[in-house]
């Protein structure tokens, strides 16, 4: 699966792994139906605890993102669909809050917190904001 984890982060790593899993949810890249790796599979693959990983997958069935079938795993739920531009932007607040602060404390204005944005969205798109 397409999750990595910074122990280094501020964020908790379980919370790491719930925003990346509804990231993925979000784009599209993982749908309803899809099969999750079991919270063990997870854990020896990020080299987590295990109670990190189930952690992770309770609060997200709590949310309604995964659900777990007795016997079959853990899956993407039915409700977990493609949201909108609102509940997609919502997902980038945590990293949004931390550029702020980290912008804020070098002694970045918004202006150029702006331009940086667009320079690197320039960098890595290869084509203007939009």
């Amino acid at each position: 699966m397409l999750i990595r984890v910074n122990p280094k982060d501020g964020l908790p790593v379980y919370l790491q792994i719930m925003n990346q899993i509804k990231h993925l949810v979000v784009s599209g890249a993982l749908s309803p139906g899809d099969r999750l790796p079991a919270a063990r599979e997870l854990a020896l693959e990020l080299l987590i605890n295990i109670n990190t990983a189930a952690k992770a997958y309770t609060e997200l069935e709590r949310e309604g993102v995964l659900e777990r079938r007795r016997g079959s795993g853990t899956f993407v739920a039915a409700s977990a669909v493609r949201s909108s531009a609102g509940e997609r932007a919502r997902l980038l607040e945590p990293q949004l809050d931390q550029l702020v602060v980290q912008a804020r404390q070098l002694g970045l204005t918004t202006t150029e917190i702006t331009d940086l944005v667009n320079q690197r969205w320039r960098a890595v798109l290869g084509k203007e904001p939009e």
